[in-house]
């Protein structure tokens, strides 16, 4: 019994000494005594059980599971050794094991706080924080002053996004604790989460003062950085951390994000490879990584990236809004409404979404949908300039100037330097012909940036509207010296040359405009209507087929279920609708085709603006003529008649000039006869000016004013054939004895007969002088010195219609050297002898 006492006394006191040394960290000595017990008794309890403690310590939780879940076996209500065990068991991640074990050492001992502590953890790390907090309160309940315990609850605060309440715990913490390094860094990142970076960066310093070599700290302080735009010393802190921990993800991560910051993406991608490499399943840095090459234009690659990391995280807001940003870069437009709409039917005031949604909207061409997604934005953040900016150029899509210039005068209010509203907003002022006010826009932007070469260029464009073109030229060129790829400028300056009939310099800028985007409709179609211009047609026809994606066309564009013809296939014995489409002189001029049509044995409808449907059914060929919203028959295919010089290839040697190809009904020169002079004098019709809806009608068209020096000419008998005439028109034409019957015409059937009953027309570019010519009616058209396409350059003549003369202006303006050239030929046409009429 002696024997047996004294090994027991030598275990127990084995025991006290190991016990001594492990309290005081001499973890390798202890573990060498607690070893010594278990050689002598491997059952021995204690020895089991600190030993365990012991090896948890060191990280080696599986042998310390061992241990005391031997210790466990031997005393199974032991609330210490349930305790460990369920540390350990938490520790391995078998959280709902730990827990059991907690609940088993409550169910003993229910005011245990470290108890209640260590629940809590296990309960956090299940994902359970509501449940988590309430053991953590019940353990400061116990002990009020229980640092761990506020630490951990204010890292489940964290958790659950309730950052105010955890940066309290960290403060309670530090209240007791002031060199608690952890809190410190945790209280850093709570300040973060409430965007109170300044502070936050005072926090991680406090923490690098105690622990200069803490990589997390540095780590931490660079995203507090970046958030102060403080972007290069964030970098030096990531660095800082890696030197540290070469293998941290995190501060890999972060490191990314201040690269990509300061503009170098090519770095950037490296770092998030880097964290990536670490964990291949990081789906922030996956999206980040997509951010990156998004900027390196590497769009498809930024795709693959973005659906990477929402494998990972179906429902991450950010990756699917980026997923519809590159899906736009792209180009498919349709495909990124998906992805923003999935963000706001989670979000549905996701402003960054509701923006992106306008753009593509926008780029889709549904620009009401496109503004109400901007409102719905701005509702949420009403300073936005950037979004107030994309409303204002939707706006001007809708040909909603006003509001427009409104848009970006309250843009430019939040933010008097914002380049982009300021040349909007001039933009806009083009858009109303303020060309003027457009210059101040323009050059308020310079002012702060006098090398933008998009300002520079659309000032240009104001400078042209104003006649300027020396001027719009010069920035032209200044805009393509600045920046040799900006496409608007090489389609800018293409416009002021045509402007200046200069055509082969135009397409020479066109065509340089198209090698940077192959397929814009704008430059493609100004570039057939420089080449038609010049007479090939050939090239012409078909590039003016781009007409169709352009704004203006675009609520034209003829939409059946019918097949477009192109000339390609045979129509013999079908039905076709050929379609009128521009103005009403586009319509006169190219129903010549109708005949050619009919000829292949096809049965021809014809479709025609309203005025043009009483005079439409005397073309050849016509089987039937609809107007605007009748109701068509059945066809088999349709063309627009300005497709049908394509169809036919014709060139200018093949024009049809099969005229007349419209007459006047009977019934209506009977009508009209009456109203006519009949003293034996030429008959001289005359039209000043065309519809001002036209787009180039203040260069096409004339003021009465300057036209009526023709009314000088003596022996001529003037009828004004003109609709539309005002009070102070109507005067001058009284006040030269102009017959005016213009304002009396119904329909084109009747300005048909009196054209008919006339010896002249002399006319501006309108439909009238496409109607006389295609009567067979002698023509005298004045044509501004830019011409439209179908009066080619410098001739006298046209094969449009072999009847008419062509009167040119010299210079853009100059009308009245064409003018005076009329009035002395119309003197010599006055004296010749007039043949008698019927």
């Amino acid at each position: 019994m002696a024997k047996h006492a004294t090994a027991r006394s030598d275990k127990a006191r084995y025991i006290q000494e190991a016990l001594t040394l492990h309290q005081q960290g001499r973890l390798i000595e202890a573990d060498a005594l607690y070893g010594a017990v278990l050689a002598a008794d491997p059952q021995h309890f204690d020895a089991l059980h600190l030993r365990g403690v012991l090896c948890h310590q060191q990280g080696r939780s599986a042998e310390a599971l061992r241990l005391v879940a031997a210790a466990l076996k031997a005393q199974p209500r032991s609330p210490d050794v349930l305790s460990n065990h369920g540390v350990i068991l938490d520790a391995l991640k078998r959280h709902e094991e730990a827990l059991e074990n907690f609940d088993k050492v409550l169910a003993l001992r229910a005011n245990d706080a470290g108890a209640h502590y260590n629940r809590g953890n296990a309960l956090k790390g299940l994902g359970r924080g509501t449940a988590a907090l309430a053991s953590y309160d019940r353990a400061l309940a116990l002990t009020p002053d229980y640092v761990e315990a506020l630490y951990n609850r204010g890292n489940t605060l964290t958790t659950l996004q309730r950052h105010r309440e955890a940066l309290a715990d960290y403060d309670r913490v530090l209240a007791l604790r002031p060199r608690h390094v952890a809190a410190l860094n945790r209280r850093g990142n709570a300040l973060v989460a409430l965007d109170r970076p300044d502070e936050a960066l005072a926090a991680y310093d406090a923490a690098l003062q105690l622990a200069p070599d803490s990589a997390e700290a540095l780590n931490n302080r660079s995203v507090a950085l970046v958030r102060l735009e403080k972007f290069a010393e964030a970098l030096q802190s990531c660095d800082r951390a890696l030197v540290l921990k070469s293998d941290y993800g995190d501060a890999h991560y972060n490191r990314g994000n201040a690269l990509r910051a300061l503009g170098r993406h090519h770095d950037a991608c490296a770092s998030y490879s880097a964290a990536l490499a670490l964990d291949q399943r990081r789906a922030d840095a996956l999206n980040n990584l997509g951010l990156a090459l998004l900027a390196l234009g590497q769009c498809r690659e930024a795709l693959e990236k973005f659906d990477a990391a929402l494998a990972i995280h179906p429902n991450d807001l950010g990756a699917l809004h980026n997923r519809a940003n590159a899906l736009a870069e792209l180009g498919s437009f349709e495909a990124a409404l998906a992805p923003c709409d999935a963000v706001l039917s989670s979000n549905p005031a996701h402003i960054e979404a509701l923006n992106t949604r306008g753009v593509v909207l926008a780029k889709l061409r549904r620009f009401e949908q496109a503004l109400a997604s901007y409102d719905a934005a701005l509702a949420a953040a009403p300073d936005r300039v950037d979004i107030q900016i994309n409303r204002g150029t939707t706006l001007l899509e809708l040909d909603r100037f006003d509001e427009a210039v409104a848009c970006f005068d309250g843009a430019i209010a939040a933010d008097p330097k914002n380049l982009a509203a300021l040349i909007n907003r001039g933009n806009a002022c083009v858009k109303e012909k303020r060309f003027a006010e457009a210059l101040g826009s323009y050059d308020r932007a310079l002012a702060i940036d006098p090398d933008h070469a998009a300002a520079i260029t659309d000032r240009g464009v104001a400078l042209a509207e104003l006649d300027r073109f020396d001027e719009a030229l010069a920035a032209h060129e200044t805009a393509l010296r600045i920046a040799p790829n900006v496409f608007a400028a090489h389609v800018n300056r293409g416009n002021a040359l045509l402007k200046l009939a200069r055509m082969d310099e135009a397409l020479e800028c066109y065509n340089a405009a198209l090698k940077l985007e192959p397929e814009n409709a704008e430059a493609n179609f100004n570039a057939a209507v420089s080449k038609l211009t010049m007479g090939n047609f050939r090239d012409g026809w078909k590039q003016y087929e781009y007409r169709w994606q352009k704004k203006h066309f675009v609520a034209q564009k003829p939409d059946y279920p019918q097949p477009l013809w192109r000339g390609e296939t045979d129509i013999s014995g079908k039905t076709i609708f050929l379609i009128a489409e521009q103005g009403l002189g586009d319509t006169l001029n190219f129903v010549r085709y109708v005949p050619l049509v009919s000829a292949r044995g096809a049965r021809v409808i014809l479709g025609v603006q309203h005025p043009l449907k009483s005079i439409a059914p005397t073309v050849p060929g016509v089987a039937q003529v609809f107007s605007d919203g009748e109701t068509l028959p059945d066809f088999d295919c349709y063309c627009p008649l300005l497709s049908l010089p394509m169809a036919f290839n014709t060139e200018l040697d093949t024009i049809p000039v099969n005229i007349p190809y419209i007459r006047p009904y009977q019934e209506r020169l009977a009508k009209w006869r009456g109203w006519l002079p009949n003293n034996g004098r030429l008959r001289v019709g005359v039209c000043w000016a065309g519809s001002s809806m036209h787009l180039n009608d203040r260069n096409r068209s004339m003021p009465l004013e300057r036209f009526a020096a023709l009314f000088s000419v003596p022996d001529l008998d003037f009828i004004s054939v003109q609709k539309e005439v005002g009070a102070a028109q109507a005067a001058i034409l009284r006040e030269h004895g102009v017959v005016a019957l213009g304002q009396e015409f119904k329909d084109f059937a009747d300005t048909a007969a009196v054209v008919a009953m006339l010896d002249l027309l002399v006319t501006v570019d309108t439909s009238m002088a496409h109607l006389a010519g295609a009567m067979g009616k002698p023509v005298a058209m004045l044509v501004p010195f830019c011409p439209d396409f179908r009066w080619l350059l410098d001739r006298t003549d046209s094969p449009w219609y072999p009847t008419m003369r062509l009167f040119r202006q010299p210079v853009t303006g100059d009308w009245n050297t064409p003018i005076e050239k009329l009035r002395q030929e119309l003197c010599d046409v006055a004296r010749r002898p007039v043949r008698p009429r019927a």
